[in-house]
C-alpha cells in the first residue's frame, strides 16, 4: 500500500496548547475537510455519470440492431464494452453511498449524514 498524502492543517496559534479548545478546533477542521471531500466526490460522480448514461444508451441501441445489423464478433465486443461500462456505473454508485461503517463523532457537524 502506498504512502498516504500529507495534509497541512492551518490551525490557530493557540491550538498547539493542550485542552478542549485545541480538540474542538481540530475536530471542526476535520469536519470541514470531510465535507469538502464529499462535495468533490459528488461532483465527480455526477460529471462521470452523465456521459456514461449516454454511452450505455448507444451500446444498447447497437446491440439491439437499431443502427443496423451486428455480426457475432461485433456483438462480443459490445458485450465486453457494456460489461466495463456497467462496472464503472457500479463504482459510481459506491461513491455516492454514505459510509455506513464509519463511526460518528460526538456532536457531528453538517457532514454527518453524508451521501450525494
Amino acid at each position: 500500500m502506498g504512502d498516504l498524502p500529507r495534509v497541512a492543517l492551518k490551525l490557530p496559534a493557540d491550538a498547539n496548547e493542550a485542552g478542549p479548545r485545541a480538540t474542538l478546533v481540530l475536530v471542526e477542521t476535520l469536519h470541514s475537510m470531510d465535507a469538502d471531500g464529499t462535495e468533490l466526490l459528488c461532483a465527480l460522480s455526477h460529471q462521470l455519470r452523465n456521459p456514461l448514461t449516454c454511452v450505455m444508451g448507444y451500446l444498447e441501441m447497437l446491440a439491439e440492431g437499431v443502427l443496423g445489423p451486428v455480426n457475432d464478433e461485433q456483438m462480443r465486443v459490445l458485450q465486453v464494452v457494456t460489461a466495463s461500462a456497467t462496472r464503472l456505473g457500479a463504482m459510481l454508485d459506491e461513491l455516492e453511498q454514505p459510509e455506513l461503517e464509519q463511526p460518528e463523532l460526538e456532536q457531528a457537524g453538517p457532514s454527518a449524514g453524508r451521501g450525494c
